[in-house]
């Protein structure tokens, strides 16, 4: 199952409007400048200080404007707690980021606004016949009486399979040889093992410093990337990913493990704590996220299934 990196057309949308806010900005500061004439070095340093620090506020306020045009509508849960084995669903069944993100936001969401996200049902026809044909048919229909009923009959179904999760929270994904969570190398200094995938990252998106410098780029840690197993436009990835470390001050255990990294299956078990849609620019984007925050984190032996190493979060 291929994963998504977190789109960057919001980080793109950012940057623009700041490069012509601040292009603007300086076109002011710049045209001020030519109409002034002092006739004293003293007020050539203070006006141009004003004008500096006039500019930075100006920027500052264009700067948190942007930045809440562009927060995403989101709702947090709390850790319900660990729970049994059977009570966790799949994260890779192809309907489940679609039916956690319905069953979980706190906002509305229209017929035509939630059919209108799913342009791509391929993936669900497995898991949910019906709702793969209406999905399919209103994509291919050009007939607007016909679309309208589908669209109804789309949303029914959608409100109807999300409200038989809405009181579950507990989800479990299991890595294999189609989905790969690499175990990393031992870590002599911290003595142990982290998860070497993006899957389990923390950072959203690289600094501007590591962006112009390839040198730092390319010892930057990776970016969130996100799984897609359904309708294309929901997306399901881990918060808190990064802190999961396994200590292992046993120098002929982490030898052993060390040597089996290739093979081992890791499992993560964990609990709904956000779901979010994407706002470009103050307008709601088609993209839709349910985050996972991981409670237990195993690493077992894919021949014997034995648990080698396990972390409580």
């Amino acid at each position: 199952m291929p994963t998504s990196h977190s789109p960057t057309l919001r980080n793109l949308v950012i940057a623009v409007a700041m490069s012509l806010s601040l292009a603007a900005l300086s076109a002011c500061t710049d045209g001020s400048r030519a109409e002034t004439t002092p006739t004293k070095n003293s007020g050539v340093r203070n006006s141009g200080q004003q004008t500096a620090e006039e500019q930075a506020a100006a920027n500052e306020a264009v700067k948190k404007q942007i930045e809440e045009e562009n927060r995403p509508l989101a709702v947090t849960f709390r850790n319900p707690g660990i729970g049994v084995p059977s009570e966790y669903l799949n994260a890779r069944d192809s309907m489940i980021p679609f039916l956690f993100y319905n069953a979980k936001r706190s906002w509305d969401e229209s017929a035509d606004d939630i059919g209108d996200s799913v342009q791509d049902p391929i993936k669900t026809r497995s898991d949910n016949p019906e709702f793969y044909r209406l999905a399919l048919e209103r994509i291919s229909t050009s007939d607007t009486f016909k679309k309208r009923e589908l669209t109804e009959k789309l949303y029914e179904i959608t409100l109807a399979e999300a409200d038989k999760i809405r009181t579950k929270n507990l989800i479990q994904l299991t890595s294999d040889q189609w989905l790969k969570v690499p175990l990393g190398s031992y870590d002599f200094v911290r003595k142990g093992f982290a998860i070497d995938s993006c899957l389990l990252s923390d950072k959203l998106e690289y600094s501007e410093e590591e962006e112009r410098s390839p040198a730092l780029l390319a010892k930057a840690k990776k970016i969130r990337c996100y799984l897609n197993p359904g309708p294309n436009n929901y997306y399901l990835g881990f918060a808190g990913g990064s802190s999961i470390f396994f200590e292992v001050a046993d120098e002929a255990l982490a030898k052993k493990i060390e040597s089996m990294r290739d093979s081992v299956q890791i499992s993560i078990y964990g609990y709904v704590k956000e779901v979010q849609r994407e706002k470009l620019g103050g307008n709601l984007g088609v993209q839709r996220y349910v985050l996972i925050a991981p409670q237990r984190v195993d690493v077992v032996d894919t021949e014997t299934q034995a648990t080698l190493l396990t972390k409580s979060l």
